[in-house]
């Protein structure tokens, strides 16, 4: 598979985090089936009704493993001079929306799956595609909460840009809910 033309294909589907992402998700999964990899789709609707869907694709048996995680919504695309959903080569570049953050990613990831023979693996390899990480990361709590076949896996790569720096425990929220009594004040003041 090479990853320059799945990066076309995938960049071609207009995935701003507002729409729906799940013709976008057939084409992925059908290229994942390609590389090898047994799919599973797991669709919801966000908060304004519209159908999302993640996909999580595994090659190989058992637990352990490892994958390579990624998304597939892109932020507004306005201001392009150009078709923002056709691929681009400028100045020996590519451009296009989603093409780095991270439809191109993605391509990557199957196109590596799909250079491994699933006899020779030891471990699993996946490869994971969430919706709206751009807005409210909703995609990846649904796979969390979800999700049967990762369940297992030891280890992950998110193929977020990083201006090619290694970047070690990738971010992650926890939200807390807090309520207090007294006065409110500055803590400078020793007052509150």
């Amino acid at each position: 598979m090479d990853a320059i033309e799945l990066t076309g294909e995938f960049v071609s589907y207009n995935t701003v985090s507002n729409l729906s992402n799940a013709k976008c998700c057939a084409v992925m999964a059908r290229r994942m089936k390609q590389a090898g990899l047994k799919i599973e789709r797991l669709q919801y609707s966000d908060q304004n009704g519209v159908i999302k869907v993640c996909l999580v694709g595994k090659k190989g048996k058992g637990p352990g493993g490892l994958a390579m995680m990624g998304h597939n919504d892109v932020v507004p695309a306005e201001g392009w001079g150009w078709d923002p959903f056709k691929l681009t080569k400028k100045k020996g570049l590519l451009y296009g929306r989603g093409s780095a953050d991270m439809k191109g990613s993605v391509a990557c990831m199957i196109a590596a799956a799909d250079k491994f023979k699933e006899k020779d693996l030891k471990q699993p390899i996946y490869v994971v595609v969430t919706s709206d990480e751009e807005i409210n990361c909703g995609g990846a709590a649904w796979v969390h909460e979800h999700s049967r076949t990762l369940k297992g896996c030891r280890y992950g790569i998110i193929g977020e840009p990083t201006m090619l720096n290694v970047v070690y425990a990738h971010k992650g929220s926890f939200k807390v809910d807090a309520h207090a009594r007294g006065l409110a004040t500055h803590s400078s003041t020793g007052k509150g």
